[in-house]
């Protein structure tokens, strides 16, 4: 049997899936849960040339042709299999023998409960919430999935309250992805609560004055965040002089690799070049600049 159909089978029954668990093991590499507004979608990849992607509709009548949905569409329904969303879940998870969903984005405004769902999953590679999901259910995915979750995505901030979303980014976040287009959305103000290991703030472009303003935080102590590496963008030019005099900052072309203390998505970066900084109790960092495309990319490295 193909996975697919060994997939199938559990889905009939406990007892059709203990036995499908029993008779082979299915172990695929890549697990990708996407939450639909009518459906969830699982691809899992099993080789670099096999893929199988099953659905699970709650709305019979906004699914497609489910003639032969058990293998030709690889679609169930929550009628023909009795299947709750966490059960379904539950069930493909079990049967593949897979510890943990490889990735997890959220789209559209459900009109199904998913909650109970992520709420059985206790470790996660990566969430991705997009910009068409609602910001009710945004939110409280973030809730629900950010304590376990090595990454978290934001092509959209969910939170109209500043204080709000203020309180989400001082969670003790591993990695912090926003790439969102709307510009006015983070500001220096929210940078200087984040308490993620890593924040990388794509679309997200900071002027001059405030990424001197946050160095100038972060030199006199202000900032002790969990921080380990900030990845932004400014609209300038940039040279030196730029940088406040009080940092005593000097250049250096030493090639160095920054390891960082957790597994986020790579254990460590080499690079060469930049600006080193060292305040008045020792600690020390690393800022480099990197020209393109007529704008100007920004690593900052604090040094364990």
């Amino acid at each position: 049997m193909e996975p697919i159909e060994i997939i199938a089978v559990s889905l009939l029954s406990k007892r059709a899936s203990n036995l499908s668990k029993s008779l082979r093991k299915i172990s695929p590499r890549y697990i990708y849960l996407k939450v639909k507004s009518d459906h969830l979608d699982i691809s899992l990849r099993f080789e670099m040339w096999y893929n199988v992607e099953l659905s699970l509709y709650f709305y019979k009548e906004n699914a497609l042709d489910l003639a032969d949905a058990m293998l030709r569409n690889r679609a169930f329904t929550h009628e023909n299999t009795g299947l709750s969303a966490s059960q379904w879940l539950e069930r493909v998870l079990d049967v593949t023998n897979c510890e943990s969903l490889t990735k997890v984005s959220v789209d559209g405004t459900p009109r199904f409960d998913v909650c109970d769902a992520f709420a059985t999953l206790t470790k996660l590679p990566s969430l991705l919430i997009k910009e068409s999901c609602g910001e009710r259910l945004a939110k409280k995915t973030l809730e629900i999935l950010s304590p376990v979750t090595a990454k978290v995505e934001l092509l959209k901030i969910p939170y109209e309250n500043r204080e709000e979303f203020q309180t989400f980014l001082k969670t003790n976040l591993n990695y912090l992805f926003i790439n969102t287009h709307d510009f006015s959305s983070f500001t220096l103000d929210d940078l200087l609560v984040t308490n993620a290991l890593k924040v990388e703030l794509l679309r997200v472009t900071l002027r001059l004055r405030d990424l001197n303003q946050f160095l100038t935080n972060w030199f006199h102590s202000k900032h002790n965040s969990r921080l380990e590496h900030l990845k932004f963008r400014i609209f300038k030019s940039f040279d030196e002089t730029c940088l406040p005099e009080i940092l005593n900052a000097f250049p250096t072309d030493q090639e160095r690799t920054f390891r960082y203390s957790k597994q986020l998505d790579t254990h460590l970066k080499t690079f060469s070049g930049g600006y080193d900084i060292e305040r008045a109790d020792g600690k020390k960092s690393t800022i480099t600049f990197e020209s393109k495309f007529g704008m100007m990319f920004t690593d900052f490295y604090i040094w364990p």
